[in-house]
């Protein structure tokens, strides 16, 4: 009768490493439906096997082969879930330095949030993050994608509210936005890196110090207090000027925001567009 080597762990487990010691060239593998298996056999990864019966050996090919029935050989089977998701709580170590977009202070912000992600590639998972450490297990796991995940969040963060123009003092209204696009670059990194899938990501909150909120709001006070916009040619221009810098336009007068047509005093509504004169 045939060695059957079967898996034994439990569903919830994202990987179970197994090991069988002298196996014959009949020996077989039975994978359930849940799961996908590696078979490794000194230091050779086999390609993932699916649900169902295999034989573990090939007597003519392969480097899973042995020369004849007597053979016996010692084979590791990783057996990875297709269903398990791993859930983990993430969060920058350090809060990271950057630059308000709108007032350009310097601050420093910390993150925190949850992801979870399952395997989508079984052998990219082992190579890249399991390997022939024997002891490797999901706490390891979750300390390596944590590394990965950290040094990848500053950048995209920093470049999303530059793009939107965004302040850090507004950063809660906006996190919903930060999200989505964090969300798809941790995705692409860890199918690329990894071979996982990244099934959710969010931000739960932005740690940004008093004192730097503090300097962010002051600076944006001084700003919108020592200039206005020009409403013929958009060039900033200092309180209390006359006349734009620019263009030449006399700023005694008043203006439609909408647009840019002269007004008298009184009005209440622009003659040319009927925007209501604020």
């Amino acid at each position: 009768m045939a060695e059957i080597v079967k898996f034994t762990g439990s569903n919830a487990d994202l990987f179970v490493r197994e090991s069988a010691d002298k196996l014959h060239a009949a020996a077989q593998v039975i994978v359930p439906e849940t799961h996908t298996v590696l078979l490794i056999k000194d230091g050779m990864v086999s390609e993932a096997l699916g649900a169902g019966r295999h034989d573990i050996f090939d007597t003519e090919s392969g480097f899973l082969r042995l020369k004849k029935d007597s053979d016996c050989a010692s084979v590791d089977f990783v057996f990875i879930s297709k269903t398990a998701k791993l859930p983990m709580l993430w969060g920058t170590p350090t809060p990271f330095a950057t630059r308000d977009p709108i007032t350009g202070v310097h601050i420093r912000v910390g993150l925190n949030g949850e992801l979870e992600f399952r395997v989508a590639t079984p052998k990219k998972f082992y190579l890249e993050l399991v390997g022939a450490d024997s002891e490797y297990n999901v706490d390891k796991l979750k300390k390596r994608i944590l590394t990965r995940l950290t040094s990848a969040i500053e950048p995209v963060v920093a470049q999303t509210m530059t793009d939107g123009h965004l302040c850090y003092t507004d950063f809660a209204m906006n996190k919903q936005l930060v999200s989505e696009r964090l969300k798809r670059k941790i995705s692409e990194l860890f199918v690329a890196e990894y071979g996982l899938e990244l099934c959710s990501f969010v931000i739960n909150g932005a740690i940004i110090s008093e004192s730097d909120i503090m300097a962010v709001e002051r600076k944006r006070d001084e700003l919108d207090t020592a200039a206005s916009t020009c409403p013929s040619c958009d060039t900033a221009v200092p309180s209390g000027a006359k006349f734009c810098p620019e263009c030449g336009l006399s700023l005694s007068d008043k203006y439609c925001s909408e647009c840019g047509a002269k007004v008298s005093p009184a009005a209440k509504y622009c003659s040319e567009c009927g925007k209501k004169i604020k």
